[in-house]
């Protein structure tokens, strides 16, 4: 029997198809562009075909790419499949693997993991925490069993599990104007520097959202890497756009102060997500009931 194809040159290749680009699929991997172009090419060669045609505006997949592509799809994740019913049959716990937007990984996920082992689970557990997007790329693709998203991405295909809900607030340093209300307006916020996560984030994807409704569109005068970065950046001045959970602990310090934004509904849905019909392994199944009671919990 001929040697399958290998699993790290398909991953480039269908990183390349979604992403659009090669230097998106590096990312994705975390591979060097260069990396992800020899995967790709090594590919190309071993199927004697080309798979990508290649622009300045990136990558589309040719008439085979785009019949390779699902098949792709399929066998990697028949190999993550694979890989954990081995384990579990030799008798290993095997690692729980979690991925969760910045919010819900920062705040809320360390609890529960706190209290899913004090409950008797002794393994190991791994933590991705990125923007909700990026959650949702790593369950489709099988990196990690359980999901935590905060956004507006569809989850169609996946088992959603609400754990709570969470209000959307404007902070700002407790020396700011604003700190000495009890609310703002939706259209104040026009008249202050707002600064923000990158787009891809699940709270901005949310507020921009809510916002546009009222006719409301913010200009960022800085896009920032994570929630800490915001919360630093606001001490000098300006405002953002946190969740409340966020910034308890700067409430209670009064080192910031977080505002309800008066005239909109910055109100969203924090889920706990895993592929709908794709068996979870013996940890990730006990930490999803876990869930669950956690869920009923906050109800």
């Amino acid at each position: 029997m001929r040697d399958p194809l290998p699993s790290h040159e398909l991953a480039a290749f269908a990183a390349a198809v979604e992403t659009g680009t090669v230097h998106g699929a590096a990312e994705a991997l975390n591979l060097t562009q260069s990396a992800a172009t020899k995967r790709i090419a090594a590919l190309e060669r071993r199927l004697e075909v080309r798979l990508l045609d290649r622009s300045r505006r990136g990558v589309a997949p040719t008439e085979v790419g785009r019949l390779l592509y699902p098949e792709a799809k399929q066998a990697l994740a028949a190999l993550a499949t694979a890989e954990r019913v081995a384990r579990e049959r030799a008798g290993q716990w095997g690692t729980l693997r979690l991925a969760a937007s910045q919010t819900i990984g920062e705040f809320l996920v360390p609890g529960w993991l706190a209290t899913f082992r004090a409950a008797g689970d002794p393994g190991q557990v791994q933590l991705h925490i990125g923007n909700s997007p990026a959650v949702l790329r790593e369950l489709a693709d099988g990196i990690v069993d359980i999901g935590f998203v905060e956004g507006n991405d569809p989850l169609d295909g996946l088992g959603a599990l609400t754990m709570l809900s969470d209000e959307i607030v404007a902070v700002v340093s407790v020396d700011h104007p604003w700190a000495r209300r009890r609310s703002v307006g939706v259209h104040d916020l026009q008249q202050e520097a707002f600064v923000t996560r990158e787009p891809a984030s699940g709270t901005r994807a949310v507020a921009e959202a809510a916002l546009a409704l009222h006719s409301v569109t913010l200009e960022p005068t800085a896009e920032l890497a994570s929630t800490q970065s915001l919360k630093r950046a606001v001490v000098s001045g300006g405002f953002t756009l946190l969740s409340r959970l966020a910034v308890q602990a700067e409430e209670e310090a009064r080192t910031l102060a977080a505002l309800p934004v008066r005239g909109v509904e910055l109100r969203r849905e924090l889920h706990a997500v895993h592929v709908s019909g794709a068996p979870l392994p013996f940890r990730a199944r006990r930490f999803w009931a876990f869930l669950v009671d956690q869920a009923g919990a906050n109800a």
